[in-house]
């Protein structure tokens, strides 16, 4: 636990820790009614504590509550489970950020994570531990899992999925649901009733809300944390810089990796957004920067301790850009942002929804292009045990909880512990945003028309910059203002048709 691999990481179990031999940071040991929570080095904590003083939940991670505020040690602040579970999950869904909670009524304890559990949970409830990483849950070898082709996911991109880690008894929490840990099951709490809905039935009081609150959390851990925000010539990022408004100020710089030609394209954009907001903008060439290979071995090998098993480890590890970033920024990415264009829907609709094989091939068990009808029987029922087990009142969101719950938990959930210098995380991933963008038409999301609308509505300026996929791979016309006017024109207009309607 003590190893710097494992510095944003946590583990949870009813044994005393163990030092580890070669230790280079140090960890600390919290107890919560006879549950020992060890945090990595540079994991930050929170304590909730009673009125008079009495411990009674542990928040690590970075989490920004309803009301905007950055949540640190507190008395009286957060809910007590003693008065009922009800206040404490309406204070939780409120709550947006990368973070994990114990929380004890006096009688049982419970953890609930962040909305795609990007924090990391794996259980093993034969051992009684719940950890950010596979590699910390087990305290044994790992039993291969016999559903995969492990070679796929060491190797070619496929992924564990449907809760499953590459051992065989081990679990990755749902993230909708909290962890009993006197019995180590899952029960659902999200989304609860109403959670799927509209700013007052309004989609212009909903991107009014969205704009605001998403301002705040960014401004709340921009001003507590060395930030960083992540630019690229898509929607998504463009997107959180527009909401940001005027927390943009307390964020030190922006920055586009460049791996590739369309990285290029994505600088070149990221540049002129950067320049509109008044925020600073850095390019990480790989051409430009050529890493020690000793540095990007170590940071290769702490990953893969860090995350417990065999995965190629992402680009900007391998290709040292990585190590442009201050170590221990506060990275902020996009993310949960995707459901505001339903970018996992390959189909819409009802029908659509009744057709597992695309959503089982889009959760990647195995690359796309070696998905069979095999693949699709082997992962079938449990797809469908899933999908049945939704509360009624969200089916129609079952491609979004799909997306949520099941393919960002095996995707950022997983990797996101295990990076050795930075803490990634997005400032969208709240239950009430994530609630809200769900509640917006499927078919309207999936043309990009709430990105736009928000854009629109948040920064005008930005939203007369081309996107990459309206500029072309000629970046010398970006200084072309003719060429800039055309080529956004037809995506400004249908915008501001639509926009009287949202005034």
């Amino acid at each position: 636990m003590q190893f710097s691999a494992f510095r944003y990481q946590y583990r949870i179990s009813k044994q005393a820790p163990a030092p580890h031999p070669g230790a280079t940071t140090a960890c600390r040991a919290l107890v919560l009614d006879g549950w020992t929570l060890e945090l990595g080095a540079d994991l930050p904590l929170a304590q909730l504590c009673r009125a008079d003083g009495t411990l009674f939940g542990l928040l690590f991670g970075i989490a920004v509550d309803g009301d905007g505020g950055l949540i640190v040690d507190s008395t009286g602040q957060s809910p007590d489970p003693r008065l009922g579970w009800d206040p404490v999950e309406h204070w939780i869904e409120g709550i947006s950020g990368r973070f994990g909670v114990l929380l004890s009524d006096g009688t049982g304890v419970r953890f609930y994570s962040d909305a795609c559990g990007m924090i990391g949970a794996v259980y093993d409830a034969a051992t009684g531990r719940l950890a950010s990483s596979l590699g910390l849950c087990l305290d044994r070898p790992v039993e291969d899992h016999e559903d995969y082709d492990h070679a796929a996911v060491a190797e070619r991109g496929a992924l564990y999925t449907l809760f499953d880690t590459r051992d065989k008894t081990a679990r990755r929490v749902n993230p909708s649901c909290y962890l009993s840990l006197d019995s180590f099951s899952e029960t659902r709490f999200w989304p609860r009733a109403h959670s799927i809905s509209l700013v007052n039935d309004d989609l212009s009081a909903t991107y009014d809300w969205l704009i605001a609150h998403t301002e705040q959390v960014t401004g709340a851990i921009a001003k507590a944390h060395r930030t960083w925000l992540a630019l690229s010539g898509g929607q998504d990022s463009r997107l959180l810089l527009a909401m940001a408004g005027p927390a943009v100020q307390h964020i030190e710089s922006s920055f586009t990796h460049v791996s590739n030609f369309v990285n290029r394209i994505d600088a070149s954009i990221a540049g002129l957004l950067a320049e509109q907001v008044g925020v600073p903008h850095q390019v990480h060439d790989k051409r430009l920067h050529k890493p020690a290979p000793d540095g990007v071995r170590d940071d290769t090998a702490a990953f893969l301790r860090g995350l417990g098993f065999e995965m190629p480890p992402q680009r900007e590890i391998t290709n040292g850009l990585i190590r442009l970033l201050p170590d221990g920024a506060v990275v902020l990415r996009g993310h949960q942002t995707d459901i505001l264009r339903a970018v996992l829907a390959d189909r819409v609709g009802p029908k659509a929804r009744k057709r597992s094989r695309w959503q089982i091939k889009r959760l990647l068990p195995v690359p796309r292009a070696e998905f069979d009808d095999a693949l699709h029987q082997r992962f079938h029922d449990r797809y469908e045990t899933w999908r049945s087990a939704l509360p009624a009142f969200a089916e129609a969101n079952s491609t979004d909880l799909m997306f949520l719950e099941i393919y960002y938990s095996s995707t950022v959930g997983c990797t996101f512990p295990a990076h050795p210098r930075v803490f990634y995380m997005s400032p969208f991933n709240g239950r009430r945003q994530i609630g809200c963008a769900m509640a917006m038409d499927e078919t309207y999301r999936k043309s990009s028309y709430p990105v736009f609308d928000i854009i629109a509505r948040s920064n005008p300026g930005l939203e007369r910059l081309p996107f990459d996929f309206e500029l072309g791979p000629d970046l010398s016309k970006l200084t072309c203002e003719t060429h800039m006017q055309q080529v956004v024109e037809p995506r400004l207009t249908t915008t501001a048709q639509r926009m009287p309607a949202m005034a």
